[in-house]
């Protein structure tokens, strides 16, 4: 099954992590910039997971497709976090981040719990808000005597082709139900596949910045001046701890992917390439907290 993208392993150059060279560091600038190049080869990887398709039909089945999305989801969000990363935008790369941890929990969960099930809860939970605009939309048409606007038409075509496409029937929906997928919520999630101390130690809190609560108000955007407060209208730079931890996690479930595909078998020297990239990840994010360390006892 992925015998074609060997050529394409191949080309994915290691990057080096020098621990003496490393241990030199003297800013966390540097941090970043290896944080930088350890991201672009672990979405390398990640891309090429993507890019598995079934040898007979070159098309994912809807259950397929849900694993597949992930894969590309990610991808992105790793190829936005690096372009965040390098505009010295500690903001944004906080809220990508929290994204991309979300979409691996998702992924890992999928991989590791997956069942019929599971999938339709996956898909059911997503079809919610679609259900409810639905039924607003032909209670509005109900109210007027039914008559239908054109914006109207657009949207009940749009829903029902993209409940369809999900396997579904507008009826088979509810609006309120399940009131999760899994039987979990994300943090269930994240503790029932191994990263739930990763969620309480740097992503717990990343809601904040997605949804602007005080709190990211309060360190990112306003200076405390006196009585009041101030903008802030300056980006802070980026920490390595946010690049450092998603290609982690990131090496960690295409790990997994690779053996939920059985693409280790097919494959010569794929799981000790990612294992390998795995250690100098660990490698950095280790010198890292003794430069802190160090940096600490100093001041």
């Amino acid at each position: 099954m992925i015998d074609s993208f060997v050529d394409t392993l191949n080309q994915i150059d290691a990057v080096t992590v020098d621990d003496d060279e490393v241990a030199a560091y003297a800013s966390e600038d540097q941090f970043n910039a290896l944080s930088v190049e350890l991201l672009k080869e672990v979405g390398s990887f990640v891309c090429i997971a993507a890019s598995i398709l079934p040898a007979a039909t070159k098309r994912w089945s809807r259950d397929q497709a849900i694993f597949g999305g992930h894969l590309v989801r990610l991808f992105k969000l790793i190829s936005a976090l690096l372009d965040q990363i390098c505009q010295e935008r500690r903001e944004t790369t906080f809220i990508l981040s929290r994204l991309a941890f979300e979409t691996i929990v998702n992924l890992t969960y999928l991989i590791e719990r997956g069942s019929p099930k599971v999938f339709d809860e996956y898909i059911r939970f997503s079809l919610r808000q679609e259900k409810r605009l639905y039924d607003r939309v032909v209670a509005n048409i109900a109210a007027r005597g039914g008559v239908r606007l054109p914006i109207e038409d657009r949207m009940l075509s749009s829903i029902s082709s993209a409940v369809g496409k999900s396997g579904f029937a507008i009826a088979d929906l509810s609006p309120t139900e399940p009131k999760s997928w899994g039987e979990k919520t994300l943090r269930q999630r994240a503790e029932a596949v191994g990263y739930e101390v990763v969620y309480l130690a740097a992503f717990g809190g990343g809601s904040q910045n997605i949804h602007g609560n005080w709190m990211d108000l309060l360190e990112y955007h306003l200076d405390k001046e006196g009585d009041g407060f101030a903008p802030s209208l300056e980006w802070h730079r980026p920490r390595p701890q946010v690049g450092l931890a998603i290609a982690q996690m990131t090496a960690d479930v295409v790990w997994r992917f690779f053996s939920f595909v059985d693409a280790f078998s097919e494959v010569e020297g794929l799981d000790e390439r990612l294992k390998d990239l795995e250690g100098r990840i660990n490698r950095a994010n280790s010198a890292h907290e003794r430069f802190l360390t160090n940096r600490m006892n100093v001041s």
